[in-house]
């Protein structure tokens, strides 16, 4: 095998590393994306650790999409070799398709449960909102109640004795 074979079974075998990597990262935004729809669904939702969740998946996006680029990149320069001599490379190109297929098994998964969080976040703030118009709308009564009583009113009380 010459260099040349060398340095391309190379780097395939970075492009094999690289869907492993984003594999893994795509199992840790399920485990935080899980552990979102348990703080959406719980009694009381805790806003702070929320926002945990979203600073951790911001990171974890952010090296995907570093990881998606360096792929391409290598994609790019090894994608006629696998296509001319594909025979040559078949395990490594077995190993691709599967790695793919788990990725892209994982990133279907994430999806529905993110659409399933949204609308759970949704409904969640749907219900705080009422319950901040019930509370504003109680504050109003009762300082109209006490504006009543303390007199500013233009409402008179008689006591007719005879």
């Amino acid at each position: 095998m010459d260099i040349n074979n060398n340095i391309k079974k190379t780097y395939i075998q970075v492009l094999i590393d690289a869907l492993e990597k984003k594999y893994k990262i795509l199992n840790e935004l399920m485990q935080i994306t899980i552990r979102q729809k348990d703080i959406i669904n719980s009694e009381n939702f805790d806003d702070s650790e929320f926002m945990n969740t979203i600073e951790m998946k911001e990171k974890l996006i952010s090296g995907l999409s570093e990881l998606d680029k360096g792929f391409e990149l290598v994609y790019d320069h090894v994608r006629d070799e696998l296509k001319e001599n594909g025979s040559i490379y078949k395990a490594e190109i077995a190993s691709l398709k599967e790695l793919v297929t788990k990725v892209t098994d994982l990133s279907v998964g994430l999806q529905a449960l993110e659409k399933s969080n949204k609308t759970g976040l949704e409904t969640l703030l749907s219900r705080k909102r009422k319950d901040i118009g019930k509370a504003r709308l109680s504050n109003k009564t009762v300082a109209s109640y006490y504006k009543s009583m303390s007199g500013d009113s233009n409402s008179y009380f008689y006591d007719k004795k005879n």
